[in-house]
């Protein structure tokens, strides 16, 4: 009973803060009950139909999101640097940490734990009974900044330990303290975001834009990083700070003040952007705590579903799976995947935030070069290389086709007249290429196109080959059950490697494509040798 004990102890250490949350006007028993089956069904919810007879009995009370930490630990390595370094000038270490922090948590926030705060599966139970909107409410939230904390905690483990043995235990409480604090924060605004959604809009509409405004969030987190740089001029070889007004709005600036203001050269400025991040959580949990009712009124809207009102009829889809189709199964199997990946509400809430970010990547690394070059000096380069950053959406919609907000239905395909899944598996595949892959490759093709000139027309055909044939192979090695068989939940972060893998993946890529540009007929040879590759992988691999 792993997950439970571990629950046991969350809610251990929730009782030491009983009286604070009583005063909240919350029922403070009735929220450790809510949160005790919250987290005992994190831990207990197994993936259905074909998955659930192949996850082994002795992990299904094991919370698989806890068991998956190890990973973020390794990732939050990248952080201790800064923490190293960060003596005798805080400020630029430790809002480059922030930023990375921030970044990091804020995108789980998104794509993983928003389904957490506006989940409304529970209503039809808890609100028939005698119980307020605030104490339900509330469950939700810490229900979510539990995973917050526990994915802060793995992320900034070793530079917290660094941070004890090289700067002593003040910097070791202040740094505790801000990463509570900037949980507060993100869970806190996140939730504000939200509540003003679900009061102006409802229906479809309002669920569209949940979607958007997570995009929204995701492009802003990206966009937020280069103005943190920009707060440093390089002067004789050292990086200054320079105040402006308008690091008032970088809440990672404020999260690294205190560290410059106590240990290193204080000044009035520091101290206000200290105080920003202590007190702007603060009011902010006030605000949100005093319209939680609120929400929980307004989050009705989206348990009613407008289904078919509007939708198109699909002649789009119908002839795009005739194109790129051979067989009527496998054009039925296209038309249902385009369809799950145009409406699947949980689907979009995952992955839309990470493809509009990867369609931004490749250019936050313009943002980073223009500030040394002209634009006329850029086109004369090789940047667009950069534009293989785009490919990381593909692990990213791979990893999550398995899933379905409706998983019971898959028994369909096992009672439709089908010899095997291959046909679901290549529908599947061909419908994010063709409905995702392909117009937002083209879309940034174009912009690239039109700043270097159509001299990297080879470039961008090699780049578009390339992502062509990595769709069907990362499918073959991560996509272990049939597309839309699998519930979602937080089971999905143990394949998280995966995404670190395919940057390396990617890498290589990349330096192979620079390689075949330095040999005469390279370029022309790579094109081919893509060609072979891309018929070979989509005709074989699921044959």
């Amino acid at each position: 009973m792993a997950g439970s004990d571990s629950s046991f102890r969350m809610l251990k250490i929730l009782d030491r803060f009983q009286g604070i949350i009583s005063r909240l006007g919350v029922d403070y028993k009735t929220l450790r009950r809510i949160l005790h089956v919250k987290l005992l069904m994190d831990s207990r919810r197994a993936p259905v139909i074909l998955s659930s007879s192949n996850r082994k009995k002795e992990e299904q009370d094991k919370n698989l999101f806890v068991s998956s930490l190890w990973l973020y630990g390794l990732i939050g390595l990248v952080l201790t640097p800064f923490v190293f370094w960060s003596d005798p000038e805080y400020l630029m270490p430790m809002s480059i940490l922030s930023a990375i922090l921030m970044f990091l948590i804020m995108s789980s926030m998104i794509s993983d734990f928003s389904s957490v705060l506006l989940d409304v599966r529970d209503r039809s139970i808890l609100m028939t009974k005698p119980i307020d909107g605030r104490t339900v409410g509330l469950a939700r939230s810490i229900h979510a900044g539990i995973y917050l904390l526990l994915l802060t905690g793995a992320l900034s483990a070793g530079s917290l330990v660094v941070g004890l043995i090289k700067h002593g235990v003040l910097f070791f409480l202040i740094y505790i303290l801000e990463l509570i604090l900037m949980n507060m924060l993100i869970l806190v605004s996140t939730s504000l975001v939200y509540l003003l959604l679900l009061k102006y809009w409802d229906g479809e509409k309002l669920k569209d834009l949940i979607n958007y405004v997570q995009i929204g969030l995701s492009a802003t987190l990206a966009i937020g990083y280069q103005f943190v740089i920009r707060s440093f001029d390089l002067i004789d070889f050292h990086l200054v700070f320079k105040p402006a007004w308008w690091q008032i709005l970088l809440p990672p600036v404020w999260f690294a003040a205190p560290y410059e203001w106590l240990f290193g050269e204080g000044s009035r400025w520091l101290a206000v952007l200290s105080l920003l991040a202590v007190f702007v959580p603060i009011v902010f949990m006030i605000v949100y705590v005093r319209y939680i009712p609120s929400f929980e009124q307004h989050l009705e809207k989206l348990a009613h579903s407008e289904a078919g009102k509007g939708r198109e009829r699909g002649r789009l889809d119908r002839f795009l799976a005739k194109m790129v189709c051979g067989s009527r199964t496998e054009q039925a199997c296209f038309r249902l995947s385009a369809s799950m990946l145009k409406n699947e509400r949980e689907f979009k809430l995952k992955v839309y935030p990470t493809l509009g970010l990867s369609v931004l990547l490749p250019y936050l690394f313009f943002v980073s070069t223009i500030r040394n070059s002209s634009l006329a000096e850029i086109s004369q380069g090789s940047s667009y290389y950069v534009l293989h950053s785009m490919l990381i959406m593909i692990i990213t919609v791979v990893m999550m086709l398995k899933f379905s907000g409706k998983p019971k239905a898959f028994w369909l395909f096992g009672a439709a007249p089908m010899q095997g899944m291959n046909p679901l598996y290549k529908g599947a595949l061909k419908a994010f290429a063709i409905k995702m892959f392909v117009p937002l490759f083209i879309v940034n093709a174009i912009v690239f196109l039109i700043v270097f000139g159509t001299r990297i027309m080879p470039d961008i055909l090699i780049i578009l080959l390339t992502g062509l044939v990595l769709i069907p192979l990362s499918a073959k090695a991560i996509l272990r059950n049939p597309p839309f068989s699998q519930a979602f939940n937080m089971a999905q972060q143990k394949d998280g490697w995966w995404v670190l893998l395919f940057f390396f993946v990617i890498g290589g890529l990349c330096g192979l494509h620079y390689a075949s540009s330095t040999i005469p007929y390279g370029m022309l040879a790579y094109i081919l040798a893509l060609l072979v590759a891309n018929g070979l992988a989509w005709a074989k691999l699921y044959k």
